[in-house]
C-alpha cells in the first residue's frame, strides 16, 4: 500500500493576505491544494491519501473535497503546531488505517502543486528498492 500525506496545516502567515491560508488560495479559478491533490489522485502508484490540515478548515477541505471529486483522500486530519507534530499525525494515522512496515508513505506540501506524477512514482520505486 502506497500512501500520501499532504501538508496543509499552515496558515501563510508570511504571505500577509489577512484571508485564507495560502494552500487554499485561488489560481486560476482554483484552490492551489485542488491542483496538488490531482496530482496524487492521477498517480496510479498512491493507493490513500490523507490530509493534514488547519482545525479550523476540516470543513471546507471536506466541501472542496467534495466539490472537485478527489476520492483517493481517506482521512483529514488536523495539524499540530508546527510542521514536525503535523507530519507526526500524519504518520499515526497511517498506522491508525492499518499501515504495514513495508507500506511507503510519500509526504508532499499541499501548496506545492508542481509535483509530476513521474516524481511521485519515482519517489515510490526508490524507497520501495532501498528503503
Amino acid at each position: 500500500m502506497n500512501y500520501a500525506i499532504v501538508l496543509a496545516a499552515g496558515v501563510g502567515q508570511r504571505m500577509r493576505n489577512g484571508g485564507l491560508p495560502k494552500q487554499f488560495l485561488k489560481l486560476m479559478g482554483k484552490p492551489i491544494i485542488i491542483y496538488t491533490l490531482e496530482k496524487f489522485e492521477q498517480c496510479q502508484d498512491i493507493d490513500k491519501v490523507i490530509i493534514v490540515c488547519h482545525g479550523g478548515y476540516v470543513d471546507y477541505m471536506q466541501n472542496l473535497l467534495t466539490l472537485y471529486q478527489i476520492q483517493k483522500v481517506v482521512k483529514i486530519i488536523v495539524g499540530g503546531g508546527d510542521r514536525q507534530s503535523s507530519l507526526e499525525r500524519g504518520l499515526d494515522e497511517v498506522v491508525e488505517l492499518g499501515g504495514q512496515e513495508k507500506d511507503i508513505v510519500v509526504i508532499h506540501d499541499g501548496v506545492r502543486p508542481l509535483v509530476s506524477t513521474t516524481t511521485i512514482q519515482e519517489n515510490i520505486r526508490v524507497a520501495g528498492q532501498y528503503g
